[in-house]
């Protein structure tokens, strides 16, 4: 077993914290504890934490590099700042509330090295995709698990679990960047993970590399979870498709919003979140203007490769999306 090692690291494992002194027992110490042939570093960025986890990690994990980064900028900055401290050429990220399972590590590097034509790893997330089952997108282009189990040993996918994903600095270097920063929180790894597809890389799921994932540490009220994820879905949609398949999913979250607005009134914050979403959507989309013409050039394939692969489900959003895109 290699020991972390901050000076000669060819991989750099960052974990951002946000007061989440309560996870991080069990998520940094599953990760020092991985058994790798090659040197790693740990890097902790705290977002401008107030329940004393700095003062914690620095003195229960001596290994771990902490960078403080003075206030909270949010998932996708934050993560952005940790590129700038990282050494390493495999960047790995990992959600605070995660705990790693043995191997964990190690079979994602093997994966990388075997298969150099993916640019982004993800490992399977307990328990969500129990029994190997794989994140996707879905007819509205946000995130799913699909129910078929997969036994290969990389599984394609069109999209990349901000929790915990193994990207190579290169790639991160052709992207451009790795998070949109405007996004702060919720789907900026959908942005990502299009932008990524749609620029001709591959993501893929490695079956043998398996990581628990508790799922909402950062406790985000539900409001605003709804409302950053309404809103930063749309801008993806609106900065890397076609103005006419933009149209088309903006029209089917319209048609969902409305039918969710007769749901049940226990969905209230969540719907009232999704309406304030799509307000603060068409307040500041104009500032992509630039950049998705930029875009077009950068593509290497067409929206249609993303809507052929999305997964559907019987319903509405089946029949909508074929109507619309003529899947």
């Amino acid at each position: 077993m290699v020991e972390p090692d901050a000076g000669h690291s060819k991989i750099s494992i960052i974990v951002l914290n946000w007061n989440g002194k309560r996870w991080l027992e069990d998520c940094l110490t599953s990760i020092l504890h991985q058994d790798v042939d090659e040197p790693f570093e740990v890097l902790l960025l705290d977002n401008g934490s107030s329940d004393d986890s700095v003062q914690y990690v620095k003195e229960r994990f001596s290994r771990v590099r902490v960078i403080e980064l003075g206030k909270n900028y949010g998932f996708a900055e934050g993560n952005n700042r940790g590129l700038k401290y990282a050494r390493g050429e495999y960047l790995v990220f990992v959600n605070m509330d995660t705990r790693a399972e043995n191997g964990w590590l190690k079979n994602l590097l093997e994966a990388a090295h075997r298969y150099p034509s993916y640019q982004i790893l993800c490992s399977i997330q307990l328990p969500a995709q129990a029994k190997n089952r794989v994140m996707s997108l879905n007819s509205f282009g946000d995130v799913t698990v699909a129910q078929q189990e997969s036994h290969q040993s990389v599984t394609d996918s069109l999209f990349a679990s901000g929790a915990c994903f193994l990207i190579r600095r290169e790639w991160v270097e052709k992207l451009g960047y790795l998070f949109d920063p405007y996004y702060f929180c919720v789907a900026e790894d959908v942005e990502t993970s299009l932008r990524t597809i749609l620029m001709g890389g591959l993501i893929g799921y490695v079956r043998d590399s398996r990581i628990y994932h508790h799922v909402g540490g950062a406790q985000f009220p539900p409001f605003w979870s709804f409302s950053f994820r309404t809103r930063n879905l749309l801008l993806t949609y609106y900065k890397l498709f076609a103005p006419k398949n933009f149209a088309g999913m903006l029209f089917v979250h319209l048609v969902y919003l409305l039918a969710r607005l007769t749901a049940s009134p226990k969905t209230a914050k969540r719907t009232l979140g999704m309406i304030k979403g799509l307000v603060d959507f068409f307040t500041c989309f104009h500032r992509y203007e630039t950049y998705r013409r930029e875009f077009i050039q950068m593509k290497k394939r067409g929206d249609e490769y993303v809507f052929r692969r999305f997964l559907h489900k019987e319903g509405i959003q089946e029949i909508l999306m074929k109507y619309i895109y003529r899947c």
